[in-house]
């Protein structure tokens, strides 16, 4: 597991370091996967990052306690894992969770238990598409 986070990270550094952003860990967050990433003009953002095995999941589950709230500077980073290896690397503004559009994305509201309140992304062919409007090469412009 440490090894596959590792790797992860890396990639995720190497592809936000093309761009000329920096990665550093955000010590206020969840260790091993929150940080913060500055981009080439100073603007700083959180970022929360996750993956998928796409051979083995057909989606994640964000839960929004350990979320946070949703805002403007505050992204999920998708790393796409295809035979044990990162393939792609998507950054989602946070807001995207909060206008499900229940094809991709679904907000699942536990009024009763709110502690069981969650996101989802579904990731599948069909959604290779959108996702692609995520992609790191489109986040440049922050």
């Amino acid at each position: 597991m440490k090894n596959e986070t590792l790797q992860l990270i890396e990639f995720v550094t190497s592809e936000l370091s093309k761009a000329g952003f920096t990665i550093a860990p955000d010590t206020n967050r969840v260790a091993g996967l929150d940080f913060l990433i500055t981009a080439p003009t100073g603007k700083t953002s959180e970022l929360q990052l996750r993956s998928i095995q796409v051979e083995d999941e057909e989606s994640i589950k964000i839960q929004k306690l350990d979320y946070g709230q949703v805002a403007g500077h505050r992204f999920l980073g998708l790393v796409t894992v295809i035979e044990d290896a990162p393939r792609a690397f998507y950054i989602i503004p946070s807001a995207t969770f909060t206008t499900a559009d229940n094809v991709i994305f679904f907000e699942h509201t536990m009024e009763m238990m709110p502690h069981l309140s969650h996101w989802e992304l579904k990731v599948f062919t069909g959604a290779i598409p959108k996702l692609a409007q995520y992609e790191i090469s489109n986040f440049y412009k922050i």
